[in-house]
């Protein structure tokens, strides 16, 4: 039997549309669940992401009667930019310039849902400071600034032009110089395969560089220059400048943040609750009906 919602038929095309589309995030999600299982619970979920869209076009319906022609000319517009012109955007869709009225129609409607959701969603109530200081409380982990370390260096590539043993050669003869009392960044400007600004690499946390780089220069006191080290780039020489522990930030900085993402979360639930309502008073049949 197929899919109803209030007496309109969802075709088995709009729920292997909505699987195709579902499918790439969902299977990197759970690639570790038999191929079978996969498509199961990949036909239920689109299944039901179909039924909540009808709802909401048939709500939206009812709750918005009229779009303005120009919103729906301006989105046919800028639906055909994307494609180049009118005739590129039918060729790519595989459509038909009398289908034009019938693309609008499809707009309309989208635009009408989108209207529904907002009128939805606007009548979740905007977190206050006092929630928005709570959630800083209870994740505390989540707003820190990690351990940091300014770091300049002098580097020698191994790549093509330049095997290891020429670049190890190299950065020995650098270190020598260095070992002679000639100021790290004027050898940095001088010899290093990334010259300039004295290979002043500014702050940066751990993760960011390459380990074998990370490993030594986080474990280097400030104003020490370290032994040649070596990585996957070639032969490095770093001299630490700063280093800065890791830090909370200030909840005043991350309020705003905060209270946004708390709303987003109750507009989404209120969206949520809404569609729940709205399959509890519907006629609903389903394949397992």
């Amino acid at each position: 039997m197929p899919v109803k919602v209030n007496g309109r038929e969802i075709k088995q095309q709009e729920i292997e549309q909505e699987m195709e589309r579902l499918r790439p995030s969902y299977v990197t999600m759970f690639k570790d669940q038999p191929k079978e299982e996969q498509e199961k619970q990949l036909h239920e979920w689109s299944t039901e992401n179909v039924i909540e869209r009808v709802l909401l076009q048939q709500y939206a319906r009812d709750e918005i009667k009229t779009v303005p022609q120009e919103a729906v000319d301006k989105a046919f517009s800028e639906l055909v930019e994307r494609y180049g012109d009118e005739e590129k955007f039918f060729e790519a869709t595989k459509t038909k310039p009398e289908d034009k009225e019938k693309i609008k129609a499809e707009l309309e409607d989208q635009i009408r849902v989108e209207q529904a959701v907002q009128k939805i969603m606007r009548q979740a109530e905007k977190p206050g400071t006092a929630s928005a200081r709570k959630f800083y409380q209870q994740n505390k982990q989540q707003f820190i600034n990690p351990e940091q370390v300014r770091a300049a260096h002098i580097v020698k590539h191994v790549n093509a032009e330049t095997d290891e043993k020429t670049a190890h050669e190299q950065i020995l003869e650098v270190q020598k110089e260095l070992e002679s009392g000639k100021p790290f960044e004027e050898l940095a400007d001088e010899h290093s395969d990334c010259p300039g600004n004295g290979g002043d690499l500014g702050f940066f946390p751990r993760g960011q560089m390459v380990q074998s780089f990370e490993d030594v220069v986080f474990d280097t006191n400030p104003g020490e220059i370290t032994d040649i080290i070596k990585s996957e780039f070639g032969y490095h020489i770093a001299k630490v400048y700063e280093k800065r522990p890791v830090t909370a930030v200030h909840f005043d900085k991350v309020k705003d943040r905060i209270v946004e993402h708390l709303w987003e979360e109750r507009r989404t639930k209120k969206l949520e609750e809404f569609l729940d309502h709205m399959k509890e008073k519907s006629d609903i049949q389903r394949n397992s009906d």
